[in-house]
């Protein structure tokens, strides 16, 4: 369990670090507060401007999964879930300023950022092949730091990609070679890919 607490606080700290050196320079352009709905993971989002360039990203969604493997203890197997999640994100947008100079959209965060999450998803998925599924929806949690695209196009169509490393963590359920049940946390290092599309919701200008 220290090893888990250390390795978060490592995470937190380079979160705000990194969110706060950048929050530093000067600029008079602002960020904007938008609201989308997702489609690829089906969901509602709520992105709050809380500084000039910073904002703060609240959103509700169904995550879908799908996963095909192969373990000795179950064999070949397919799968598709959609679980409840949520994710908090704080964004730092970078080059507002330079698109603005070279006359390309900014409105709704039409920009990049670099930024620090944290998502939650309750779902009985294994972690690995040789995980058995959990019989109740757990907290699979993760911590990441991120960089961005988002585009918010004049006819409403919103795209977002982004990529990182994060730290997952939650609880697992595997049989030990003793063939003894084992209940017992689960975390890793991986990397973080996130792709989404929808519509934002805002008045036009």
């Amino acid at each position: 369990m220290n090893s888990i607490k250390l390795k978060k606080e490592i995470i937190f700290f380079l979160f705000f670090i990194s969110s706060y050196s950048f929050s530093q320079k000067n600029t008079s352009a602002t960020s904007a507060s938008v609201t989308r709905i997702t489609i690829l993971n089906p969901g509602l989002s709520y992105e709050k401007s809380v500084s000039k360039l910073n904002t703060l990203l609240l959103r509700g969604f169904l995550s879908t999964t799908f996963s095909v493997g192969y373990s000795s203890t179950f064999g070949n197997y397919s799968n598709i879930t959609f679980d409840p999640a949520s994710t908090v994100e704080y964004r730092h947008y970078y080059n507002l300023n330079e698109r603005v100079k070279n006359k390309k959209l900014v409105s709704n965060n039409n920009l990049n950022y670099i930024g620090s999450i944290g998502m939650v998803i309750f779902s009985k998925n294994r972690m690995l092949s040789s995980h058995f599924i959990e019989e109740n929806r757990r907290a699979i949690n993760t911590l990441g730091v991120v960089w961005g695209i988002q585009r918010n196009y004049k006819k409403r169509f919103s795209l977002d990609f982004s990529a990182g490393a994060g730290y997952t963590f939650t609880k697992a359920t595997y049989q030990n070679m003793l063939g003894e049940i084992i209940h017992a946390n689960y975390s890793k290092f991986a990397p973080l890919v996130r792709f989404n599309f929808g519509l934002w919701l805002n008045k036009r200008k």
